[in-house]
C-alpha cells in the first residue's frame, strides 16, 4: 500500500508487478460497480430534490461523455443549469415561522386521540401497528415517507421505490421515532423544531423553528452492509 504515497516516476519499472489478463477485468469490474453505486446514489438525491432522470437517455449522454463527447456543457455550467433548475421548483419560503404556531401545531397533534407525547417532545401516532422487532441504533432500515411542514406543504418524500439509511443518520426525532416503529407498521411523527433543524432550518426549503410532520412506513429492518455489501434482515 505504501507505493500509492511515491512520488510518480518513484518505483522502478521492473519493481511494478504485473497483472494477468483476469486481474485487468476484475478491477475494472470492481470500479465499475463502485462507481455505478455511486452514480446511482446521485440519481437518487437528485429525483429526490425533483430532477426527474430519464436512465436511457443518461446512459447514452453518460456513454458519450466517457468518450470525449461534447454534452453542450462544462463541469460549472451543468452544476449551475441544475442547481437553478431546483431552485425552481422550491416554492417562496419564509427564513423563519413564528414558533407561536409551530406549538401550536404539535399541541394540535399530541391531542389526536392514541398520539404519545414522548419526554423529549416527539408525538407519536401509530396509523397501522406492525410486527417484529423495533430496529436499534445499529441497523438501516427501509422506509417510504412523506415529510410535510405545518402548512402542509410537502417538502421530501419518497418516490418509485423506498429508501435506506442508517437509524442514526438522520435527524434526531426520526431517529427516536423509528426505534419505536415495527416492519410493515405505518406511524405519523411531529417533531418540534429542535429535534429537526433547529432554529436555522434549511434555506429555501424548511423555514427556522418548523416543526415537521413525516408519516412513516417502516418496510424493512437489515442489519449494516458487511464488507462483502451484504445486508441481512433482521
Amino acid at each position: 500500500m505504501g507505493a500509492f504515497f511515491m512520488a510518480p516516476g518513484a518505483m522502478a519499472e521492473d519493481a511494478k508487478p504485473a497483472m494477468s489478463q483476469g486481474q485487468t477485468d476484475s478491477l475494472t469490474q470492481a470500479a465499475a460497480t463502485i462507481l455505478t453505486q455511486n452514480i446511482l446514489g446521485s440519481l437518487d438525491n437528485l429525483n429526490k430534490l425533483g430532477v426527474k432522470i430519464n436512465r436511457d437517455d443518461f446512459i447514452l449522454a453518460l456513454s458519450s461523455s466517457l468518450a470525449g463527447g461534447n454534452t453542450g456543457f462544462t463541469a460549472e455550467t451543468a452544476d449551475k443549469y441544475i442547481g437553478d433548475y431546483i431552485e425552481s421548483l422550491r416554492p417562496n419560503r419564509p427564513d423563519t415561522v413564528p414558533m407561536a404556531g409551530e406549538i401550536a401545531f404539535i399541541k394540535k397533534a399530541a391531542a389526536i386521540e392514541g398520539a404519545q407525547t414522548l419526554p423529549s417532545g416527539l408525538v407519536f401516532q401509530v396509523i397501522t401497528e406492525g410486527e417484529g422487532v423495533h430496529p436499534t441504533v445499529q441497523d438501516q432500515v427501509i422506509v417510504n415517507y412523506t415529510g410535510r411542514l405545518s402548512n402542509g406543504d410537502i417538502f421530501d418524500q419518497t418516490d418509485d421505490q423506498p429508501a435506506t439509511f442508517d437509524v442514526t443518520r438522520v435527524i434526531p426525532g426520526f431517529t427516536e421515532g423509528l426505534l419505536l416503529m415495527k416492519p410493515g407498521g405505518t406511524y405519523r411523527l411531529t417533531i418540534p423544531a429542535n429535534l429537526a433543524y433547529g432554529t436555522k432550518g434549511i434555506p429555501g426549503i424548511i423555514p427556522g423553528n418548523s416543526a415537521l410532520e413525516f408519516t412513516v412506513t417502516l418496510e424493512g429492518v437489515q442489519l449494516p452492509a458487511s464488507e462483502n455489501g451484504t445486508a441481512p434482515s433482521k
